[in-house]
């Protein structure tokens, strides 16, 4: 069994070096690589109003952000993040997955348009 899922089922938090700051934004991943230099990523991520800058790349939760993306291959409950989706690898030859991603988008920027009192808030 992969040690960060053992330590997620077991709902183990790992050390954090208490002098790095905590981005306010979270994407999680299965992967143990730097993923803020993707494109998919940073159009996803632009699209949702999120800086890269602003975001915390990791395979676990970090309290005190807000989840962003999931695209971890087994989803951990409690699901809070605004997306889910298949791993980054499984996107591209993926059509099914890739329409869920954009699909959830849409939906992530219906809901905050009407609830900054958008045009959908009007009618």
């Amino acid at each position: 069994m992969d040690q960060s899922a053992f330590l997620d089922a077991m709902n183990i938090t790992r050390w954090r070096s208490a002098d790095k700051p905590i981005k306010p934004y979270l994407v999680l991943h299965d992967l143990d690589a730097d993923l803020s230099d993707e494109t998919l990523i940073a159009d996803v991520l632009r699209l949702l109003s999120v800086k890269i800058e602003d975001c915390e790349f990791d395979c676990e939760m970090v309290k005190g952000t807000q989840v962003v993306w999931d695209m971890r291959k087994v989803k951990v409950r409690p699901r809070v993040a605004w997306i889910v989706s298949a791993p980054l690898s499984d996107l591209p030859v993926n059509p099914q997955e890739k329409r869920q991603l954009w699909q959830q988008i849409s939906q992530h920027l219906d809901k905050k348009h009407t609830t900054d009192g958008g045009y959908n808030a009007q009618h």
